[in-house]
């Protein structure tokens, strides 16, 4: 066991000593193995088997069961042992009394690494906690790499390897995450794929007896596929050593850590769930400050940050331009920004003598831009970039240009109801503008942040099902479109605090 500094449990997890584990057979391998591979829909076998074959994965995948000769239209081997030629992980969900002499299989088969999807392990209790230690000795006497036990498995996007039993299968992106909660994580992944965010990679760390946090984030340091690291942890182990690690990764990507058992309730439930005790969540949270640490309190802050970290450039600054088709809006979000530490100058004339060619006379004049309902499509484009030319502005938040296709939309519906004489070839037209006009500019807005390297943030005017992240082909970021200008703005101020992190440490946002 480790010594633990005050953050930590009474329990230490036992973590990997050494070197960076390696974790690339297991995230990025030529084979995989299922052990306990099953045709019997819904049990774990079935779960992971189906999906790493329906997920597209292009290496050799080895079904493992005594029973069976065939599943998934693939050879069924009845023992690890009889599989030709290598296998890089094992995926083994098996009971958890079968799972050492399993492992000394794999042993002897020279796997490298094992994701141990079985519980019944130290969340138990005192019999489980020692079984747990003894599959740990196991693999370390046989150098496989142990991810688990108790988890609802991985997903590594670029390798088109998705080994979970959800079957959600996200874009290639650059959010990674560790989740010591499997199905909490799960959740988070789909949710993350149904707003648009790319995902690297996912590992659901389980109880985490042979690898904890800090050693995902030295392998995750490593990746260039995942560019920001998202953590939800129960447990903290190792405290010094994830401190250390979290600092040095944070001044090349971002760690954003949601942490549970943060209550007596929350220590309760984690206590049950992966054998974690939970530290004192006040001194947690203060360290994870000087470490540059992200804390988020809740899941979907995750996934918000998560968006705008993957998608857009970090600001240098905490000065905000805001343009806005409304004035509630725009009143609103300059609270907001003044309520989370973000200032809102005021605009220099020249950007008001431009804007006076497009607008009435009695428009703004000033930050926040009120377009005063403008239904000239360039104007939006052209107050977001003359905030951006500025030296003074170092991001912008533009609120309700996308989302006006659905409201096009409902107007358009109710015409054709009740209008006979309405024109359906003009309908089809106005409802194709729209729509197209969105595209273009979610790709200018691209286009802008690539050229001044400064982040614009959109706030949809309505709900829509395009997702928060809406990429565009062959460019670097990604437009991003928050449902409410308080999470726009919440997550630019989290932003700033990174940037701010970036320059204590030397290391200024590029």
């Amino acid at each position: 066991m480790k010594t633990e500094l005050k953050i930590n449990t009474t329990e230490a997890k036992q973590e990997f000593e050494g070197p960076v584990p390696e974790l690339n057979p297991i995230m990025y391998p030529q084979s995989v193995a299922v052990i306990g591979a099953s045709s019997a829909f819904g049990k774990w076998g079935q779960l992971i088997l189906t999906n790493i074959v329906a997920g597209g994965f292009e290496g050799k995948i080895f079904p493992v069961n005594p029973k069976d000769t065939s599943l998934c239209g693939l050879p069924v081997y009845k023992r690890i042992s009889d599989i030709p030629g290598p296998v890089d992980v094992a995926f083994i969900t098996i009971p958890a009394g079968g799972v050492p002499a399993i492992l000394e299989e794999c042993g002897r088969k020279g796997v490298k690494g094992v994701v141990l999807i079985t519980s019944g392990f130290s969340e138990i209790g005192s019999d489980g906690a020692a079984l747990e230690r003894e599959i740990t000795e196991i693999c370390k006497r046989w150098n496989i790499v142990l991810i688990g036990p108790n988890t609802m498995g991985i997903i590594s996007s670029y390798a088109k390897l998705f080994a979970t039993g959800t079957h959600t299968r996200p874009r290639p992106g650059g959010v990674a995450f560790v989740s010591q909660s499997g199905n909490l994580g799960n959740q988070l992944v789909h949710w993350a794929s149904q707003q648009g965010i790319g995902i690297s990679q996912f590992i659901g760390s389980g109880n985490e007896a042979m690898l904890g946090c800090a050693d995902y984030l030295e392998y995750l340091e490593q990746d260039e596929n995942a560019r920001i690291i998202m953590l939800y942890m129960e447990n903290v182990g190792d405290g010094r050593r994830l401190l250390s690690v979290a600092r040095r990764v944070n001044q090349k990507k971002p760690v954003i850590v949601l942490k549970g058992g943060r209550t007596s309730a929350g220590k309760a439930a984690a206590a049950s769930h992966t054998g974690s005790m939970g530290g004192e969540f006040l001194i947690f949270r203060a360290a994870c400050s000087q470490a540059g640490i992200l804390n988020v309190d809740a899941p979907a802050e995750l996934l918000d940050l998560s968006a705008g970290f993957s998608s857009l450039p970090i600001p240098k600054g905490d000065r905000v331009g805001i343009v806005t088709l409304g004035g509630g809006w725009g009143v609103v979000t300059a609270d907001a920004c003044n309520e989370n530490g973000l200032r809102v100058p005021d605009i220099p004339e020249r950007i008001v003598e431009r804007l006076n060619k497009y607008l009435p006379p009695f428009w703004s004049k000033r930050n926040p831009l009120d377009l005063v309902g403008t239904r000239d499509t360039e104007v939006p484009i052209v107050a977001v970039e003359e905030l951006l030319k500025w030296d003074g502005i170092d991001a912008v938040i533009s609120l309700g240009i996308i989302g006006r296709t659905e409201l096009v939309r409902l107007l358009v519906n109710s015409t054709r109801g009740v209008d006979p004489t309405a024109s359906v070839e003009l309908l089809d037209e106005i409802e194709g503008f729209v729509e197209k006009y969105e595209e273009t500019y979610v790709a200018t807005m691209v286009d802008l942040m690539e050229h001044y390297q400064k982040p614009v943030i959109g706030v949809s005017l309505t709900r829509t099902d395009r997702g928060t992240v809406r990429a565009v082909d062959g460019k670097r970021y990604s437009g991003v479109f928050y449902q409410t200008p308080e999470t726009a703005v919440n997550v630019l101020a989290r932003m700033v605090d990174y940037s701010r992190f970036l320059n204590r440490q030397g290391n200024p946002s590029s």
